[in-house]
Formats: structure tokens, sequence, C-alpha cells
């Protein structure tokens, strides 16, 4: 089967983008030397940390016109990505230029305490992590735009695809809808007895009893899979609606803020890039309310114990409580720079570099463990456990965790000089893969970005360990799927 794909070279874009890969280069070779040879005691350390937030700020101004003078797109995954990442690795430093930091960074911190120059060290390290996994990501940048000339034959198959892909969709609604339930169940049961802290003082279920769990996250992608099949289909779009709002707000509802906005960012890119336009006013109103209401008001609330939390004068009177919201959500995701500052800390003072152990590690997590009690990854530890447990072993025994860093957890593994190459490499691959799956809006590609989404955005405050098996099992193997099913469905039309 041939496809008839015209290629166009726009010269504008080529030049556009050497321009902005030179700059960048030059950009980052200026921040490197800077840090090489400026002598750490000709300025004051609280100087060198202002310097370096306003130098964080300007790398993120940066890199969201160089991606937007490149694609014409804002609202896509790479900058949520990139949006994520630098929130929670930087949002103290964004804090910071415009001195609404009362204690400064990480000043607030009442367990530990962290040197000007350790913060200094990980506002570099963020800055020069940042800047490899924008440089990665511009190289894959491609100004070779394909368009498809259309023909009977490419519309039967993308007919298929879609017919394939509501399919699919419906039959992974079916699986997890009853174990979804079972668990939200457990979980809001939980939250109300113990409060949210009690999610994390219940065991994990492992073997056979995780299977609910396991079969619950099928939600998620099957709403993708039903839209991505039901684009002239309203049934479809009400029910993939229904299922991804129910799923957050029921998410919201037990404080488990990640997993309720992570998939309706997803769900809301999927309907703007495959169904139809959302107003730009509709999503910037949605996301400010999500970012400065949702994220505040469910850190206040979550962990109170009482039979009213959930009333509407009690999120009126927290809400209420909250002195500047828009400075607290952000004071709370930027807290997560914390992983980067105590893994400079301690690597390689207490813990040697890994050298690519942990992410060998977590690709272990793709074989399910159903016969031993725990998995082999985790039974090892991970490096959120390992930090909690050095930082605050109180917390870490009642279960507590701070999260980790794609940032701290390159440096765990590499080191100052490993980490820029590691990151570059996986931005580069990253929008490679962005730009394969959504360049021709094929149903199957764009379902699979938009699961891949809906987890990946929580990699800037976690670690591969707790990504790799969600982004095989709930994105790629829908996906292959999908693939069969067209392949079988094209033969068999062929034949008849």
């Amino acid at each position: 089967m041939k496809t008839n794909v015209n290629k166009t070279v726009n010269q504008d874009q080529i030049s556009s983008k050497s321009i902005i890969l030179v700059a960048h280069c030059f950009m980052l070779i200026v921040l490197i030397l800077f840090w090489l040879l400026y002598d750490p005691f000709s300025l004051e350390t609280q100087s060198l940390i202002y310097l370096f937030s306003c130098l964080l700020c300007f790398q993120a101004i940066w890199s969201f016109w160089s991606w937007y003078m490149l694609t014409k797109s804002l609202f896509n995954p790479y900058l949520l990505f990139f949006l994520s990442a630098f929130l929670f690795n930087a949002g103290q430093a964004l804090l910071e230029v415009f001195h609404l930091n009362k204690a400064g960074i990480l000043g607030q911190l009442d367990f530990t305490y962290f040197t000007d120059e350790t913060i200094i060290n990980a506002l570099f390290l963020v800055m020069l992590s940042l800047a490899s996994w924008h440089l990665g990501a511009l190289i894959s940048v491609s100004p070779i735009q394909a368009i498809y000339v259309k023909s009977k034959i490419q519309e039967q198959i993308l007919s298929l695809n879609s017919k394939n892909c509501y399919d699919l969709g419906y039959f992974l609604m079916c699986i997890s809808l009853f174990p979804s339930i079972y668990v939200l169940k457990n979980n809001l049961g939980t939250v109300i007895s113990d409060g949210y802290a009690g999610l994390y003082q219940v065991e994990d279920a492992t073997g056979f009893a995780a299977i609910p769990n396991i079969l619950s996250t099928f939600i998620v992608p099957s709403s993708f899979f039903l839209l991505v099949g039901s684009k002239y289909k309203n049934k479809g779009k009400i029910l993939s609606v229904t299922i991804i709002f129910i799923y957050s707000i029921m998410q919201f509802i037990i404080g488990q803020r990640n997993q309720g906005i992570m998939p309706l960012i997803s769900f809301t890119w999927l309907w703007n890039n495959f169904v139809r336009p959302l107003p730009k006013i509709l999503l910037l109103g949605s996301g400010s309310l999500m970012m400065f209401v949702f994220i505040p008001l469910i850190a206040t609330t979550r962990d109170a114990q009482s039979q009213h939390q959930f009333s509407i004068d009690f999120l009126v009177e927290s809400f209420s409580s909250i002195d500047n919201p828009v400075v607290a959500a952000i004071s709370e995701m930027g807290s997560s720079i914390l992983t980067v500052t105590a893994t400079l800390e301690l690597v390689p003072t207490t813990k040697n570099f890994q050298l690519g152990a942990e992410y060998l590690y977590a690709l272990l997590t793709l074989v399910p463990n159903y016969f031993g009690k725990v998995h082999p990854t985790i039974a090892r530890g991970i490096p959120d456990q390992w930090l909690v447990q050095q930082i605050n072993p109180y917390f870490a025994m009642n279960g507590g965790t701070y999260g980790f860093s794609f940032i701290a957890e390159a440096y765990l593994n590499f080191g100052w000089i490993g980490t820029p190459i590691a990151l570059a490499l996986m931005g580069f691959i990253f929008a490679n893969f962005i730009s394969w799956a959504s360049r021709y809006t094929e149903p199957g590609k764009m379902a699979l970005l938009a699961s891949f989404i809906s987890f990946f955005l929580f990699f800037p405050r976690s670690e591969s360990a707790l990504l790799v098996r969600p982004l095989f099992w709930y994105s790629l193997i829908p996906y292959w799927v999908v693939c069969f099913l067209n392949k079988s469905s094209f033969k068999n039309n062929k034949i008849s």
C-alpha cells in the first residue's frame, strides 16, 4: 500500500530553527562558563540566588517563545510538560523574582536546613537541566511539513482506525468501570475516616489483590480512545466526557490532585486538536481555575477529618483562609526543588552515583509481580523512599513522601556531567514522539499521545520506576491492539 504524501520545506522555518538553535547553544555555553569561572566569594549568596532565579524565569520565557516560533502552537504536549517541569522544579524561583518567598527558597521547611551554596547549586542544576532538555527538543523539530493527498484508500483506513479505536475504548471502559468504582469507593472511605494521609498508611496491594487497581487505571485511556473513535458520534463524545469528568471530580474529592488534573488536561488537548478547537478564553480560564483555585483549595481541605469537609460552607471558609491562592499554589508545586537540593547534598556523600541502575530497575516494572509480595524494583528501594528516609525519617515512618524529580533522578544516576546529556537525549526522544504521534492526527496515535501525557506530565516531580509501567500498559499496548485490529479489518475488507 502506497501513501501519496507531498513534503514542503519552508526555508524561513529552516532559517528560524538555525538561528534559535545557535542562540540557545550560545546561552547554554555562557551559562556553563559563568558557573565554572565565577568566584563564589565575589558576590553575596543571596544576590546569586536572586540572579539565578531571574535567569530561570528568562529561560522559561525563551523556551516557550522559541517553541512557539517553530511550531506556532502554545497548547501542545511539549509545552505542557515544560510548564509542569518549570513549576515543580523552579516555582519557588519564580516567586523569588517577585519577592513573594517570605522565608526564601525552601526556607519554610522545619525538618531540615540547606545552605545558600546548596540552594545555588540546585538552581543551577535545574537551569542546566531544563536548558539541555529544550536543546534536545529543538534539535528534533523538523522543518518539513508533510501534507496528505487524500485518497479513498486513506479515507477507508482512517474510518477503520476510528471504528477500532471506539471498539477498544468501549472494551477498556467495560473492564475498568467496576474496578474503578471499587477503588475510588475504598479510597474515599479511607479519606473520610482517616484523612488524606490515610491513603499512604494503607499497605499497597500485591499479587492478584492488585488486579482491581491495575484494571481501574484503564478507565482514563478508555475515554481517550472513545473520543477519537467518536468524531462524528455524539453518543461516544458524551460518554467519554462523562467518564473523564466523573473520574477527575472523584480524584479531587479524594485529594489526588495530579490524578484528577492530568487526565483533564490530556482530554482537553485531545478534544482541542482532534474534535474541534476550544476558545482560548475557555482554555485560559479553566486552566487558571485549576491552578489557582482547585490546587490550593484541595491542599487546604484534604487533610481535614470532619463530617462537613465536603460541604460548600467548609470549602468557602477554607479557601478564604488562604492568604494568597496564587502564591500558595506556586510555592507548593515549587517545593519539589527540595528533592533536587537534597539529592545534591546526599550524593555522592552518602549514596554513590547509580550509573543508570535506577533506569534499568525502572524497566523491570514492565513485568507485573503477581506471585511475589513486593516487586523487586520496589523492594530494592526507589529514590523517593530513600530520600524521605534520609531527610525526614518520622514522615517516612508514617508513609509520607516528597516525591522526586526527573532532574534529581538524572543527577543521582550520572552526576553533573551526565545529567545534561541524559536530559537532552530524553527531550529529543520526547519531542520526536510528539511529532510522530500528532503529525497526521490519526485517531489511534492521538489517543496514544493523550494517554501518554496523562501520566508523563507528572514525571517532573516523580521518577521512572513509577511511570514506565503506566506508559507501557495504558498507552502503548492499547495502541498496538488498535494497529492489530486495523490490519485485520483492512485485510477482511480488501478480501471482501
